[in-house]
Protein backbone atom coordinates (compact mmCIF):
# COMPACT_ATOMS: atom_id res chain seq x y z
CA UNK A 1 0.00 0.00 0.00
CA UNK A 2 1.37 3.35 -0.97
CA UNK A 3 -0.43 6.90 0.15
CA UNK A 4 -3.43 5.55 1.28
CA UNK A 5 -3.81 3.56 -1.69
CA UNK A 6 -3.79 -0.27 -2.06
CA UNK A 7 -2.62 -1.89 -5.33
CA UNK A 8 -4.83 -5.48 -5.95
CA UNK A 9 -2.06 -6.37 -8.09
CA UNK A 10 0.50 -6.46 -4.80
CA UNK A 11 -2.18 -6.61 -2.25
CA UNK A 12 -3.14 -10.19 -2.91
CA UNK A 13 -2.36 -12.85 -0.54
CA UNK A 14 -2.13 -16.01 -2.43
CA UNK A 15 -2.91 -19.00 -0.49
CA UNK A 16 -0.08 -21.38 1.64
CA UNK A 17 0.33 -24.59 -0.48
CA UNK A 18 -0.52 -27.37 2.01
CA UNK A 19 2.21 -29.54 2.98
CA UNK A 20 2.45 -33.80 2.47
CA UNK A 21 1.89 -34.17 6.26
CA UNK A 22 -1.36 -31.51 6.46
CA UNK A 23 -2.95 -32.97 2.70
CA UNK A 24 -2.92 -36.17 4.43
CA UNK A 25 -4.47 -35.29 7.51
CA UNK A 26 -7.05 -32.73 5.45
CA UNK A 27 -8.21 -36.57 3.38
CA UNK A 28 -8.29 -38.58 6.63
CA UNK A 29 -10.66 -35.66 8.19
CA UNK A 30 -12.75 -35.79 5.11
CA UNK A 31 -12.61 -39.59 4.72
CA UNK A 32 -14.19 -39.62 8.42
CA UNK A 33 -16.44 -36.70 7.74
CA UNK A 34 -17.76 -38.65 4.56
CA UNK A 35 -18.40 -41.71 6.43
CA UNK A 36 -19.98 -40.61 9.53
CA UNK A 37 -22.83 -38.64 7.03
CA UNK A 38 -23.48 -41.18 4.44
CA UNK A 39 -26.24 -42.72 4.66
CA UNK A 40 -24.83 -46.31 3.63
CA UNK A 41 -21.72 -47.89 3.22
CA UNK A 42 -19.26 -46.13 0.67
CA UNK A 43 -17.94 -48.58 -1.54
CA UNK A 44 -14.06 -48.31 -2.50
CA UNK A 45 -14.49 -46.60 -6.01
CA UNK A 46 -16.47 -43.94 -4.70
CA UNK A 47 -14.02 -43.52 -1.78
CA UNK A 48 -10.77 -43.49 -4.01
CA UNK A 49 -12.48 -41.25 -6.54
CA UNK A 50 -14.31 -38.61 -4.84
CA UNK A 51 -12.68 -35.32 -5.10
CA UNK A 52 -13.90 -34.25 -2.05
CA UNK A 53 -11.93 -36.47 0.19
CA UNK A 54 -8.64 -36.20 -1.53
CA UNK A 55 -7.24 -38.94 -2.95
CA UNK A 56 -5.78 -36.95 -5.91
CA UNK A 57 -3.38 -39.76 -7.43
CA UNK A 58 -3.33 -40.61 -10.46
CA UNK A 59 -2.79 -44.05 -10.38
CA UNK A 60 -5.66 -46.28 -9.02
CA UNK A 61 -3.25 -48.64 -7.33
CA UNK A 62 -1.82 -45.66 -5.22
CA UNK A 63 -5.06 -44.24 -4.25
CA UNK A 64 -5.73 -47.98 -2.78
CA UNK A 65 -2.76 -47.78 -1.16
CA UNK A 66 -3.24 -44.41 0.37
CA UNK A 67 -6.97 -45.23 1.52
CA UNK A 68 -5.34 -48.93 3.33
CA UNK A 69 -2.89 -46.62 4.99
CA UNK A 70 -5.28 -44.14 6.19
CA UNK A 71 -7.53 -46.40 7.25
CA UNK A 72 -4.46 -47.95 9.77
CA UNK A 73 -3.59 -44.39 10.65
CA UNK A 74 -7.11 -43.44 11.66
CA UNK A 75 -7.47 -46.95 13.46
CA UNK A 76 -3.78 -46.13 15.49
CA UNK A 77 -5.79 -42.65 16.54
CA UNK A 78 -9.01 -44.86 17.67
CA UNK A 79 -11.10 -43.95 14.31
CA UNK A 80 -11.98 -47.74 13.17
CA UNK A 81 -13.02 -48.23 9.32
CA UNK A 82 -14.76 -51.99 8.83
CA UNK A 83 -15.25 -53.91 5.82
CA UNK A 84 -19.40 -53.37 5.59
CA UNK A 85 -19.43 -56.30 2.90
CA UNK A 86 -20.12 -60.02 3.70
CA UNK A 87 -17.91 -60.90 1.51
CA UNK A 88 -13.96 -60.82 2.46
CA UNK A 89 -13.04 -62.16 -1.10
CA UNK A 90 -14.87 -59.44 -3.10
CA UNK A 91 -12.76 -57.18 -5.57
CA UNK A 92 -12.21 -53.97 -4.57
CA UNK A 93 -14.22 -51.80 -6.52
CA UNK A 94 -17.48 -54.10 -4.65
CA UNK A 95 -16.45 -53.86 -1.24
CA UNK A 96 -18.06 -50.94 0.84
CA UNK A 97 -16.96 -49.33 3.96
CA UNK A 98 -18.31 -48.28 7.46
CA UNK A 99 -17.05 -46.15 10.39
CA UNK A 100 -17.42 -49.44 13.24
CA UNK A 101 -18.88 -47.09 15.97
CA UNK A 102 -18.50 -49.75 18.76
CA UNK A 103 -14.56 -49.67 18.71
CA UNK A 104 -14.31 -45.81 17.56
CA UNK A 105 -13.00 -44.25 20.42
CA UNK A 106 -11.03 -40.55 21.58
CA UNK A 107 -8.31 -41.00 23.19
CA UNK A 108 -7.39 -37.15 23.70
CA UNK A 109 -4.52 -38.50 25.84
CA UNK A 110 -2.40 -39.40 22.76
CA UNK A 111 -3.17 -36.05 21.67
CA UNK A 112 -1.11 -32.79 22.65
CA UNK A 113 -2.61 -29.29 22.91
CA UNK A 114 -0.83 -28.04 19.85
CA UNK A 115 -2.04 -31.25 18.14
CA UNK A 116 -5.34 -30.91 19.52
CA UNK A 117 -5.89 -27.15 17.98
CA UNK A 118 -4.64 -27.65 14.80
CA UNK A 119 -7.06 -30.24 14.68
CA UNK A 120 -9.71 -28.25 15.39
CA UNK A 121 -8.31 -25.69 12.52
CA UNK A 122 -8.62 -28.10 10.41
CA UNK A 123 -12.26 -29.34 11.01
CA UNK A 124 -12.86 -25.26 10.86
CA UNK A 125 -11.60 -24.91 7.45
CA UNK A 126 -14.86 -27.92 7.06
CA UNK A 127 -16.96 -26.14 8.73
CA UNK A 128 -16.28 -22.96 6.94
CA UNK A 129 -17.28 -24.45 3.63
CA UNK A 130 -20.70 -25.90 5.00
CA UNK A 131 -21.75 -23.24 7.25
CA UNK A 132 -25.56 -23.75 7.08
CA UNK A 133 -25.07 -27.62 6.97
CA UNK A 134 -25.78 -28.84 9.92
CA UNK A 135 -24.95 -32.69 8.40
CA UNK A 136 -21.54 -31.31 9.57
CA UNK A 137 -22.91 -31.78 12.79
CA UNK A 138 -20.99 -35.25 13.74
CA UNK A 139 -17.32 -33.68 13.76
CA UNK A 140 -18.80 -31.07 16.02
CA UNK A 141 -18.75 -33.77 19.24
CA UNK A 142 -15.09 -34.26 18.46
CA UNK A 143 -14.39 -30.83 17.75
CA UNK A 144 -15.51 -30.43 21.58
CA UNK A 145 -13.36 -32.99 23.25
CA UNK A 146 -10.51 -31.51 21.01
CA UNK A 147 -10.92 -27.92 22.40
CA UNK A 148 -10.69 -29.29 25.54
CA UNK A 149 -7.61 -30.89 24.87
CA UNK A 150 -6.24 -27.80 23.20
CA UNK A 151 -7.31 -25.62 25.69
CA UNK A 152 -9.62 -23.35 24.21
CA UNK A 153 -13.11 -21.98 23.88
CA UNK A 154 -15.21 -24.15 21.68
CA UNK A 155 -17.08 -20.75 20.94
CA UNK A 156 -14.37 -18.92 20.71
CA UNK A 157 -12.71 -20.13 17.47
CA UNK A 158 -11.59 -16.96 15.44
CA UNK A 159 -11.74 -19.15 12.01
CA UNK A 160 -15.45 -19.36 12.82
CA UNK A 161 -17.27 -18.17 9.48
CA UNK A 162 -19.56 -14.99 9.84
CA UNK A 163 -22.06 -16.12 7.56
CA UNK A 164 -23.06 -18.76 9.77
CA UNK A 165 -27.29 -18.73 9.93
CA UNK A 166 -27.12 -17.19 13.55
CA UNK A 167 -29.90 -19.32 14.39
CA UNK A 168 -28.77 -22.80 13.15
CA UNK A 169 -25.52 -21.55 15.33
CA UNK A 170 -27.26 -21.31 18.33
CA UNK A 171 -28.93 -24.46 18.14
CA UNK A 172 -26.06 -26.01 17.33
CA UNK A 173 -24.14 -24.40 20.44
CA UNK A 174 -26.68 -25.70 22.41
CA UNK A 175 -26.44 -29.41 21.00
CA UNK A 176 -22.57 -28.91 21.88
CA UNK A 177 -22.73 -28.09 25.73
CA UNK A 178 -25.40 -29.76 26.23
CA UNK A 179 -28.44 -27.18 26.94
CA UNK A 180 -32.00 -27.04 25.57
CA UNK A 181 -32.49 -25.24 22.62
CA UNK A 182 -35.20 -22.91 22.42
CA UNK A 183 -36.72 -22.16 18.72
CA UNK A 184 -39.87 -21.56 16.76
CA UNK A 185 -40.53 -23.70 14.44
CA UNK A 186 -43.45 -23.77 11.21
CA UNK A 187 -44.94 -26.98 10.76
CA UNK A 188 -46.28 -28.59 7.71
CA UNK A 189 -49.43 -26.37 7.84
CA UNK A 190 -47.70 -23.24 9.23
CA UNK A 191 -48.53 -23.21 12.20
CA UNK A 192 -46.06 -21.50 14.11
CA UNK A 193 -45.00 -22.72 18.06
CA UNK A 194 -42.47 -22.50 20.32
CA UNK A 195 -40.33 -25.76 21.34
CA UNK A 196 -37.55 -26.31 23.99
CA UNK A 197 -35.41 -29.78 23.40
CA UNK A 198 -32.72 -31.81 24.39
CA UNK A 199 -31.30 -32.41 20.86
CA UNK A 200 -30.12 -35.90 20.72
CA UNK A 201 -28.62 -36.15 17.19
CA UNK A 202 -29.12 -35.31 13.37
CA UNK A 203 -29.91 -36.95 10.10
CA UNK A 204 -30.19 -36.32 6.07
CA UNK A 205 -33.37 -37.11 4.00
CA UNK A 206 -32.98 -36.18 1.02
CA UNK A 207 -31.96 -32.21 0.51
CA UNK A 208 -33.32 -32.01 3.80
CA UNK A 209 -31.72 -32.33 7.63
CA UNK A 210 -33.82 -32.84 10.66
CA UNK A 211 -32.89 -32.67 14.51
CA UNK A 212 -34.32 -35.34 16.82
CA UNK A 213 -34.37 -34.93 20.16
CA UNK A 214 -36.80 -34.90 23.79
CA UNK A 215 -39.65 -32.02 23.30
CA UNK A 216 -40.26 -30.57 26.81
CA UNK A 217 -43.21 -29.68 25.79
CA UNK A 218 -44.82 -32.73 24.30
CA UNK A 219 -42.73 -35.12 26.85
CA UNK A 220 -41.16 -37.01 24.13
CA UNK A 221 -38.91 -37.90 21.37
CA UNK A 222 -39.81 -35.13 18.22
CA UNK A 223 -38.24 -35.01 14.97
CA UNK A 224 -37.10 -31.54 13.26
CA UNK A 225 -36.82 -30.29 9.90
CA UNK A 226 -34.05 -27.48 10.25
CA UNK A 227 -34.98 -25.46 6.90
CA UNK A 228 -38.72 -24.89 8.93
CA UNK A 229 -37.10 -23.37 11.85
CA UNK A 230 -37.88 -19.97 12.31
CA UNK A 231 -35.69 -18.48 14.88
CA UNK A 232 -33.58 -19.75 18.16
CA UNK A 233 -32.68 -18.13 21.13
CA UNK A 234 -29.20 -18.57 22.58
CA UNK A 235 -29.18 -21.04 25.57
CA UNK A 236 -28.59 -19.84 28.61
CA UNK A 237 -24.86 -21.44 30.55
CA UNK A 238 -27.41 -21.64 33.45
CA UNK A 239 -29.99 -24.00 31.77
CA UNK A 240 -29.64 -27.32 33.21
CA UNK A 241 -27.78 -29.34 30.96
CA UNK A 242 -28.84 -32.75 29.91
CA UNK A 243 -27.67 -36.13 29.28
CA UNK A 244 -28.30 -38.26 25.67
CA UNK A 245 -29.74 -41.55 27.17
CA UNK A 246 -27.73 -44.24 26.56
CA UNK A 247 -30.33 -46.32 24.45
CA UNK A 248 -30.66 -43.80 22.29
CA UNK A 249 -30.70 -44.49 18.56
CA UNK A 250 -30.65 -42.18 15.73
CA UNK A 251 -32.15 -45.04 13.43
CA UNK A 252 -34.91 -45.05 14.95
CA UNK A 253 -36.08 -41.85 13.93
CA UNK A 254 -35.51 -41.77 10.63
CA UNK A 255 -37.68 -41.72 8.06
CA UNK A 256 -39.02 -44.35 5.19
CA UNK A 257 -41.34 -43.23 2.09
CA UNK A 258 -43.66 -44.30 3.16
CA UNK A 259 -43.88 -42.58 6.23
CA UNK A 260 -45.47 -39.01 4.90
CA UNK A 261 -48.63 -38.88 5.06
CA UNK A 262 -51.44 -37.53 7.29
CA UNK A 263 -53.40 -40.75 7.32
CA UNK A 264 -53.48 -43.66 10.36
CA UNK A 265 -50.58 -46.23 10.19
CA UNK A 266 -51.52 -49.82 9.62
CA UNK A 267 -49.43 -52.57 10.36
CA UNK A 268 -47.68 -54.15 7.52
CA UNK A 269 -45.72 -57.51 7.03
CA UNK A 270 -42.47 -57.61 4.92
CA UNK A 271 -40.51 -60.57 3.83
CA UNK A 272 -36.60 -60.97 2.85
CA UNK A 273 -35.41 -63.88 1.51
CA UNK A 274 -33.33 -66.37 2.87
CA UNK A 275 -29.66 -65.17 1.97
CA UNK A 276 -30.41 -61.69 2.44
CA UNK A 277 -27.45 -60.39 4.96
CA UNK A 278 -28.30 -58.87 8.26
CA UNK A 279 -26.24 -55.24 7.31
CA UNK A 280 -27.91 -55.26 3.77
CA UNK A 281 -31.27 -55.67 5.70
CA UNK A 282 -30.79 -53.37 8.29
CA UNK A 283 -29.37 -50.56 5.82
CA UNK A 284 -33.07 -50.97 4.05
CA UNK A 285 -35.19 -51.14 6.86
CA UNK A 286 -33.25 -48.36 8.72
CA UNK A 287 -33.41 -50.25 11.97
CA UNK A 288 -37.80 -49.45 11.69
CA UNK A 289 -39.92 -51.92 13.14
CA UNK A 290 -39.25 -55.25 14.07
CA UNK A 291 -37.88 -58.20 12.68
CA UNK A 292 -37.14 -61.74 13.57
CA UNK A 293 -35.98 -65.10 11.53
CA UNK A 294 -37.84 -67.87 10.74
CA UNK A 295 -37.04 -71.41 10.47
CA UNK A 296 -36.84 -70.96 6.56
CA UNK A 297 -33.73 -68.72 6.68
CA UNK A 298 -36.01 -66.27 5.67
CA UNK A 299 -36.88 -62.57 7.90
CA UNK A 300 -40.16 -61.16 8.24
CA UNK A 301 -40.20 -57.50 9.00
CA UNK A 302 -43.12 -55.80 10.60
CA UNK A 303 -43.30 -51.91 10.47
CA UNK A 304 -45.97 -49.33 10.80
CA UNK A 305 -46.93 -47.70 7.23
CA UNK A 306 -49.03 -44.42 6.75
CA UNK A 307 -49.07 -43.92 2.68
CA UNK A 308 -49.68 -47.65 1.39
CA UNK A 309 -48.98 -46.77 -2.48
CA UNK A 310 -45.20 -45.84 -1.15
CA UNK A 311 -44.90 -49.05 0.58
CA UNK A 312 -46.21 -51.30 -1.97
CA UNK A 313 -43.49 -48.90 -4.29
CA UNK A 314 -40.79 -49.80 -1.86
CA UNK A 315 -41.12 -53.24 -2.15
CA UNK A 316 -41.53 -53.37 -5.63
CA UNK A 317 -38.28 -51.19 -5.61
CA UNK A 318 -36.15 -53.54 -3.29
CA UNK A 319 -37.74 -57.36 -4.54
CA UNK A 320 -34.53 -57.53 -6.73
CA UNK A 321 -33.26 -58.40 -3.35
CA UNK A 322 -35.84 -60.60 -2.35
CA UNK A 323 -37.60 -58.08 -0.26
CA UNK A 324 -41.86 -59.08 -0.84
CA UNK A 325 -44.78 -58.16 1.09
CA UNK A 326 -46.74 -60.29 3.30
CA UNK A 327 -49.98 -58.18 4.56
CA UNK A 328 -52.17 -56.71 5.28
CA UNK A 329 -54.24 -57.30 2.39
CA UNK A 330 -55.05 -53.86 1.25
CA UNK A 331 -51.10 -53.17 0.36
CA UNK A 332 -50.53 -56.60 -0.98
CA UNK A 333 -53.41 -55.30 -3.37
CA UNK A 334 -52.02 -52.28 -4.33
CA UNK A 335 -48.74 -54.27 -5.34
CA UNK A 336 -50.35 -56.27 -7.58
CA UNK A 337 -52.40 -53.07 -9.06
CA UNK A 338 -48.84 -51.48 -9.39
CA UNK A 339 -47.91 -54.53 -11.64
CA UNK A 340 -50.79 -55.27 -13.29
CA UNK A 341 -50.60 -51.65 -14.85
CA UNK A 342 -46.94 -52.01 -15.49
CA UNK A 343 -48.17 -55.07 -17.86
CA UNK A 344 -50.46 -53.07 -19.33
CA UNK A 345 -48.37 -49.85 -20.13
CA UNK A 346 -45.48 -52.36 -21.83
CA UNK A 347 -48.39 -54.55 -23.63
CA UNK A 348 -49.67 -50.92 -25.37
CA UNK A 349 -45.85 -50.15 -26.12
Amino acid sequence: MQNGTSNAAHDEVKPRAWTKSEDIARRMLNLTFSLSVAQEPLTTEHIINDPEIGYTSPSRESRIKAFARDRESLASLGVHIREASDSHNAKNEQRSWEIDRTSTHADTAALSPYDAEEAVAAIDQIFALHADDPARWPLQMARTKLCETAGISPEGSSTQPLNIKRDLTNLWNAFSRRRPASFTYRDARGNENIHTVDLYGSFERGSYVYLVGRDHGANGLRTFRTDRVVSAKSSPESSRPYAIPSEFDITGSQFLPFDFSACNPVLAEFSFSPGVGAHEIELITKGRGETRDEEDGSTQWSVDVRDVDAAARFALEHAHIGLSVRGPKVLVDCVNLIKQKAVMAHEQQ
